[in-house]
């Protein structure tokens, strides 16, 4: 299966809330080259920074510009910049709890990282400087590259296997991305894509309720697909709740959850909602998954465009679709 990578670190949920909805986090022409302070990058995008009080050894503030912020940590040569959750549990901790279910990467300038496989969940987590602590997140380097992604090629099944573009593998895409549980919404013939969402998942309610004029207006098509992976947040409301959304019929299942109604099917999920769930997360799993919302869809060419968070520019958005 062939991959067309939209590198946008837009805000999401699951392997954390992560970046500006700008590409991740700056692009790297921002600056003159030779520049490796993480920070300057952010400035020179046009953020504003708040500086906090420093977090477990690591610097840390709030990127900001008019509607979107980044909860940022890093070290004190800003060489790195960290987005996500702090875990108030030391890293050394998780790791050992983890056991067999740990993926350690390869440390980033003294940053140590571990995969954490859960079934068909996943996370990644960093340490921090005084290892009392861990970060549930992402890493990018100085010039804004995403080491993350880098670093977890070298787990099984953490990333999509690259195929050879041909025939066959465009149809074994299409089938791919139709199988997928969800609902529907949109004109039928407008600009389509499949939409990954947590159905607890702020970003993912945040992404929908932009989309909708387009959506409304015939512009837009998305199938939304229900995933669980808040669970380690919200005491397993995110598994409930894709189960709910689930039980619904087809034809009503993204309505329900745009609409808030899920609540009604929460406690009678359908027989076959556990492992309609179970599919749509082994698709998460194979891709590679980091966040919720996550955008997939079949290019011109018969690869599969992806773009990661919340569409700032809606319009491009939908260009892209078609291209």
């Amino acid at each position: 299966m062939a991959w067309l990578v939209t590198p946008a670190l837009a805000q999401q949920c699951a392997v954390q809330p992560t970046g500006l909805g700008k590409p991740v986090p700056m692009e790297a022409d921002t600056l003159p080259a030779g520049s490796h302070d993480a920070l300057k990058r952010v400035v020179a995008s046009g953020a504003q920074i708040l500086q906090v009080a420093p977090v477990h050894g690591y610097e840390s503030g709030v990127a900001h510009t008019g509607q979107q912020l980044f909860v940022y940590y890093t070290p004190s040569d800003h060489a790195a910049l960290l987005g996500g959750t702090v875990i108030p549990v030391p890293y050394d901790t998780l790791h050992r709890l983890a056991g067999d279910r740990v993926h350690d990467l390869a440390p980033y300038r003294g940053i140590r990282g571990m995969f954490v496989q859960n079934g068909t969940r996943f996370q990644v987590i960093y340490d921090t400087p005084d290892h009392q602590a861990a970060i549930a997140g992402s890493l990018w380097d100085a010039d804004g590259k995403d080491v993350t992604r880098s670093q977890i090629k070298s787990v099984p099944g953490a990333v999509p296997t690259i195929a050879i573009d041909t025939p066959e593998t465009r149809e074994a895409t299409k089938v791919a991305l139709s199988s997928l549980h969800g609902g529907a919404i949109g004109q039928t013939g407008a600009p389509e894509a499949t939409m990954l969402i947590d159905p607890q998942c702020v970003y993912s309610i945040k992404s929908i309720h932009a989309l909708m004029p387009a959506v409304q207006a015939g512009r837009l098509r998305l199938k939304i697909v229900p995933l669980s992976l808040l669970d380690y947040e919200d005491r397993g409301e995110s598994t409930q709740y894709a189960k709910s959304m689930l039980s619904f019929p087809e034809s009503e299942m993204a309505s329900a959850w745009i609409n808030n109604r899920l609540n009604i099917r929460v406690d009678r999920p359908s027989d076959d909602a556990t492992v309609q769930l179970a599919q749509n997360s082994n698709l998460a799993r194979q891709i590679g998954l980091k966040g919720t919302p996550t955008f997939l869809w079949t290019t011109a060419r018969g690869t599969v465009g992806r773009y990661e968070g919340n569409p700032q520019d809606i319009d491009g958005f939908i260009r892209s679709l078609t291209q």
